[in-house]
C-alpha cells in the first residue's frame, strides 16, 4: 500500500481547491476521507489524508508539509507552524481493522517548517516503540507473551503451586525453543516440531501434553487481548495420552506401610493414617488444624491446603476445588488421633508450653505453630514403603481410600464428595476399574436371585456342553 496517493476526482471535473494554508471545515472533512475513520465513508486504512497527499503533490499550495518516515509505517504532518502531527501504523486487530498511533508534538519556534528534525526524531522513536511494543499485534515474541501471561495468572488468583509449575515448564522447555519467535510468525509447524523433539528425548505423552496445554492457554489469552488473529495451538497435534488404570495398594500393603511409619515417626504415621481413611490430598492433610477436628460430631473439616514457596518456606491456599468439605471419621481414626493428641500434650507440658488452640494437627513444633511440608511427607512415605518392600507413594493412599469405598458399595457421588472432586464424573473416570468390580458383584447378585431354589418357579440352570473328546 502506498502512503502517498494523490486524489483525482472520479467525475472528471475540478475539485474545489482551498486557499493555501487552510484545511478546515468541509475541506477537513474531505481530507480525512483518506484515513481510516469508520465514521467517514470511503476512508482508506493506514494512508495519509488526501490533503496531505495533495500538499506533497503540489496540487494544493501550503506552507505546511507532510513527510513520511517509510511507506505505511509512519508519517508526519505540520498542521500549524512548528506543530507536527505524527502517525504510525501499528498492525491490525483480530477483526482486520488497522491500528494507528497518533501524537501531536510542538517542537518549532512558530515559523513554518521549524522543528522538522525534532519531529523526525520523535517519529522515529514512535516507530521503534511500536516495533517493540507489547501491544503491537504480532510484534510480540513468545518470551514476552509468556511474561505477561504468567503475570496475568497471578493477578487472576491462579494457585501459586500451579503458577510455579507454569514457570518451570515455560523456562525449561518453551522459552529455549520458541522464545525468540514473533507471534506473527509462530505456526502449528513450530509447535509440532517442539512436540516431536520432546517425544524423541523420551518425554511421556502426558508431559508433552502439559507443554501443549501451557502454550495453548497463553495463546488463548493473547487471542483475547487481540495480540494474535488466532490460536495456532488449536491446529497443532500433540501426542495422544492413553489413560492408565489407577493402581492402589492392597489392604495388606497399607498396613505394612503404616506399621513401618509408626516405628519411624508416630506423628507422620498419623498423617498417613488420615490419608488412607479420609482420602484427603497431601497439602490438605498438612494444613489440618486442631480447630478443624470436631471430637463430639466425629467430623473433620477440610478447607485449606499447604504449599511450599520458593526458598523452602510455606504458605496456605484454598483447596484444589476452592470448596470446603466436612467428612466423617471412624472409631479407629478417632482412636489414633486421641493417642496423638495425648503425646502432643505431654511433650508441651514437659517443655512448659501450651499447645495453640488453632495449631497444626501434625507439626514439628511442640505447640503446632508450623505445618509439616508436603515434600517431607512424600519423602517419608517413599522411604518407609521401600523399607517394607511395597512399591507405593503418598497419593496412592488416596486411591486406596477411594477404591475401598467403591468396592464396599458406596456410590461415586458420595465417594467423590469425600475426596473433594469438583464433579462426580471425575470419580467415575479415575476409578472406573473399581466400578467394574462392583459390576461383577452386581451380576453375581442378580444371577443368584434368579436361580434361587426357594422361588415357586425357579429358572432352569442351563447345561454347559463338555469340551472333551466325544
Amino acid at each position: 500500500m502506498e502512503c502517498l496517493r494523490p486524489s483525482v476526482p472520479r467525475n472528471g471535473g475540478e475539485r474545489h481547491r482551498p486557499s493555501a494554508g487552510r484545511a478546515s471545515g468541509a475541506v477537513a472533512q474531505w481530507s480525512e476521507q483518506g484515513t481510516h475513520n469508520p465514521s467517514v465513508a470511503g476512508s482508506i486504512p493506514a494512508c495519509p489524508t488526501r490533503s496531505e497527499a495533495l500538499f506533497v503533490s503540489g496540487l494544493i499550495g501550503s506552507d505546511y508539509k507532510m513527510t513520511t518516515l517509510c511507506e505505511v509505517r509512519g508519517t508526519k504532518t505540520e498542521v500549524a507552524p512548528g506543530v507536527w502531527r505524527l502517525r504510525v501504523y501499528a498492525g491490525r486487530r483480530a477483526n482486520g481493522s488497522p491500528i494507528q498511533k497518533t501524537k501531536t508534538v510542538h517542537v518549532g519556534d512558530g515559523r513554518p517548517g521549524s522543528g522538522a528534525r525534532a519531529a523526525d526524531s520523535a517519529l522515529a522513536k514512535m516507530v521503534a516503540e511500536v516495533d517493540g511494543s507489547n501491544g503491537a499485534p504480532g510484534a510480540m515474541t513468545v518470551d514476552q507473551l509468556l511474561d505477561q501471561w504468567l503475570e496475568h495468572c497471578v493477578a487472576v488468583g491462579r494457585s501459586p503451586t500451579t503458577v510455579r509449575k507454569y514457570h518451570y515448564i515455560a523456562d525449561k522447555t518453551v522459552r529455549p525453543e520458541l522464545g525468540s519467535i514473533r507471534l506473527a510468525r509462530l505456526g502449528p509447524r513450530d509447535l509440532d516440531r517442539l512436540y516431536a523433539k520432546l517425544t524423541a528425548k523420551g518425554n511421556a505423552p502426558a508431559t508433552v501434553r502439559r507443554v501443549h496445554a501451557l502454550i495453548g492457554a497463553a495463546l488463548h489469552q493473547a487471542e483475547r487481548w487481540e495480540l494474535v488473529d488466532r490460536n495456532v495451538a488449536r491446529r497443532a497435534q500433540p501426542p495422544e495420552v492413553r489413560t492408565k488404570r489407577v493402581v492402589a495398594p492392597t489392604l495388606a500393603e497399607v498396613k505394612q506401610v503404616l506399621n513401618a511409619a509408626e516405628a519411624a515417626d508416630p506423628a507422620l504415621a498419623v498423617l498417613l493414617t488420615l490419608a488412607a481413611t479420609t482420602g484427603a490430598r497431601r497439602g490438605e492433610l498438612c494444613a489440618l488444624r486442631w480447630t478443624d477436628l470436631d471430637w463430639g460430631l466425629a467430623t473433620l473439616t477440610i478447607e485449606r491446603s499447604v504449599y511450599e514457596t520458593q526458598g523452602g518456606g510455606w504458605a496456605e491456599k484454598d483447596t484444589k476445588t476452592h470448596q470446603e468439605r466436612t467428612i466423617g471419621l471412624d472409631e479407629f481414626t478417632l482412636a489414633v488421633l486421641t493417642a496423638h493428641r495425648g503425646r502432643v500434650d505431654r511433650l508441651a507440658a514437659e517443655l512448659e508450653l501450651e499447645v495453640l488452640p488453632d495449631g497444626f494437627l501434625i507439626s514439628r513444633s511442640p505447640v503446632g505453630s508450623e505445618p509439616i511440608l508436603p515434600s517431607v511427607v512424600t519423602h517419608f512415605t517413599s522411604k518407609v514403603a521401600k523399607r517394607v518392600g511395597v512399591h507405593t507413594h503418598v497419593h496412592a493412599l488416596r486411591h486406596f481410600s477411594a477404591t475401598q469405598a467403591i468396592a464396599s458399595g458406596f456410590d461415586p457421588v458420595t465417594v467423590g464428595s469425600r475426596l473433594g472432586h469438583a464433579d462426580p464424573s471425575i470419580t467415575l473416570r479415575v476409578y472406573a476399574h473399581a466400578l467394574e468390580r462392583r459390576d461383577r458383584d452386581l451380576a453375581n447378585s442378580l444371577g443368584q436371585a434368579l436361580a434361587a431354589s426357594g422361588d415357586p418357579d425357579p429358572l432352569p440352570v442351563p447345561r454347559i456342553p463338555s469340551r472333551g473328546r466325544r
